[in-house]
């Protein structure tokens, strides 16, 4: 049976990929970033799940299952009456909740989860200031990733492939190295911790990203609301000074810009949102839809010059999940947020910090999906499900042996 005191082979090897995740990738694939990174998500779900059965198994919450469950549902039940669906996108969509069961099941407690988080993220985040620094570890062997003519901030890739996931990633993670700083037992541990909360602060910062800022005040405010104090205010009013002083540098065009090209894109896909209410037009479909919406939305008269173009998602989760998979995709997307929020919201107080650092990674990720696709990449999708079985695995209506190994 799976041991409270010494990790099993099953929950080290769920520690292992998770820390393994943000940072692996193969230069010269046609997705350096993406493929490999769902490629360990999906091989690590078996894996896991394998080592499981050997070692014995930990009691997953029923709400767990409930949102995995009907969160695989939709993938399945859209791709299987979709003309049109991506396979890659599906099994994103599965393989996700899959590794998120298994690590569940594993019995990994929440602070060795985080800490292999909080590693994995630290890496990224020294690549992205070595990037932002001008020395680029990959040009060490020769790759460079097609960033020619692009804006200076585009640099700023690390092993994500874009400023914007990278930024959205430090968004969903910053808390989670404040909640290892202050699970600290020695203070080295708790420097460390500290300093890479500073570092992937740095590399948001860098990235330039106006969504990651958007993620991290709100990851913050969620926060401070379950672990309201004065230390907890003055964390708060400093990432939000942080936050201003992010957005009045950042390096990206002008927001009004932004906000135009956002808007544009929406009213595009919108008319398409409730077309297959009940099963969506199939997973990943968006970007092969996308050129005849945009035919269809000029000849309606909604053209700008300044946006037109290839697209491969809606830049809001939200809708896209509407397009792709109905009704019953949106709602699953919804209704883990607000179980996790709602299951937080009536944790006893103090709710303790890893609790906190989920919550703040799940509602950062959220905000960010209302101007980005987070949820549409394996690192960032894998965060959102952990944080919800750290957040679950605490109600005290769950078995009290899953709480147990589960502990925080």
């Amino acid at each position: 049976m799976v041991s409270a005191n010494a990790p099993s082979w099953a929950q080290c090897l769920a520690i292992a990929c998770v820390a393994g995740l943000p940072v692996v990738m193969w230069p010269g694939l046609q997705a350096p970033f993406s493929a490999p990174k769902l490629a360990l998500l999906a091989v690590g779900a078996l894996a896991v799940a394998v080592a499981t059965r050997r070692d014995g198994a930990v009691a997953v919450s029923s709400s767990l299952r409930v949102l995995a469950a009907a969160w695989a549902v939709t993938f399945i039940v859209s791709a299987a009456w979709a003309d049109l669906y991506a396979f890659d996108t599906t099994l994103l969509g599965l393989a996700s909740v899959a590794f998120a069961i298994a690590v569940a099941r594993s019995g990994v407690p929440a602070h060795r989860l985080q800490q292999a988080q909080t590693l994995g993220v630290t890496g990224v985040a020294l690549v992205a200031l070595l990037q932002w620094g001008g020395l680029d570890p990959f040009a060490l062997i020769g790759w460079h990733a097609p960033i020619a003519g692009a804006s200076v901030r585009m640099r700023v890739y690390a092993t994500m492939g874009n400023p914007n996931f990278v930024g959205a990633l430090m968004a969903m993670s910053v808390g989670l190295a404040g909640a290892v700083a202050l699970g600290a037992t020695t203070v080295s541990a708790r420097v460390l911790a500290l300093a890479a909360a500073g570092l992937q602060a740095g590399a948001l910062l860098v990235t330039g990203s106006r969504g990651a800022v958007l993620g991290l005040a709100c990851g913050a405010l969620a926060w401070a609301f379950v672990r309201w104090s004065g230390r907890a205010v003055a964390a708060l009013l400093l990432i939000l000074g942080f936050g201003v002083a992010a957005i009045a540098i950042s390096p990206a065009r002008p927001l009004e810009t932004t906000i135009a090209g956002r808007v544009y894109l929406w009213r595009v896909v919108a008319p398409h949102a409730t077309q297959r209410w009940l099963t969506g037009l199939g997973p990943g479909v968006f970007e092969l839809r996308f050129p005849e919406w945009q035919r269809a939305a000029a000849a309606r008269g909604q053209r700008d010059a300044r946006f037109l173009g290839l697209t491969d998602h809606a830049h809001n989760d939200y809708l896209e999940a509407l397009v792709e998979r109905g009704v019953p995709g949106l709602l699953a997307l919804v209704g883990a947020l607000g179980c996790a929020c709602r299951t937080a919201r009536t944790l006893p107080r103090p709710v303790p910090p890893v609790v906190a650092a989920a919550l703040a990674s799940i509602v950062a990720g959220a905000a960010c999906a209302i101007v980005d696709f987070p949820l549409a990449r394996p690192v960032e999708l894998a965060w959102w499900w952990l944080a919800l079985v750290i957040i679950l695995a605490r109600h005290p209506a769950f078995p009290s042996r899953h709480r147990q190994l589960m502990r925080v």
